[in-house]
Order: C-alpha cells, then structure tokens, then sequence
C-alpha cells in the first residue's frame, strides 16, 4: 500500500510534459538524427527521453522494432536499466 501511495504522490507532482514532449516530436532534426543513429548503430529503435529521478517519458520516438513506443509514453525509472 505504501508503495501504491508514493508512486501516486510521485505522478500527482510531475509537471505536465506533454507540450515539450510535441515540441520535440515535431523537429524535423530530430527526427533525422533518430533515423541516423538507427542506422549508424543498426538498432531498430531510438529514442529522445526526458528523464527525471523517477522515469523517462518518450518524447520522439523511431519505433521499428515494434516494442510499441510512442511519444509521450513513460516508463518508471525502477523500471529501466
């Protein structure tokens, strides 16, 4: 339950990210240097996150590996390596 309670009280305190998260997504430059790094590295999936303390929140995304990422979406920190 005191887990439950933190992580609430964590979220209720984050700032709203979400006009940085569509300012970001729309950079023409950022959307090509995903697509360089994806190359270069020959992963098939890069990112641009804004990471706090608690979790990392997507913010563009080159998604060609299929995990599903999308602007905007967030993962626990705890949750990452």
């Amino acid at each position: 339950m005191r887990g439950a309670l933190l992580a609430l009280l964590v979220r209720m305190s984050r700032p709203d990210v979400s006009a940085d998260v569509a300012a970001i997504d729309r950079l023409e430059a950022v959307k090509m240097a995903l697509k360089v790094l994806r190359r270069t590295t020959r992963l098939r999936t890069a990112l641009v996150a804004r990471v706090t303390d608690y979790s990392w929140t997507a913010c563009a995304v080159l998604d060609e590996g299929g995990f599903g990422f999308a602007p905007g979406d967030e993962l626990e920190l705890s949750t990452t390596f």
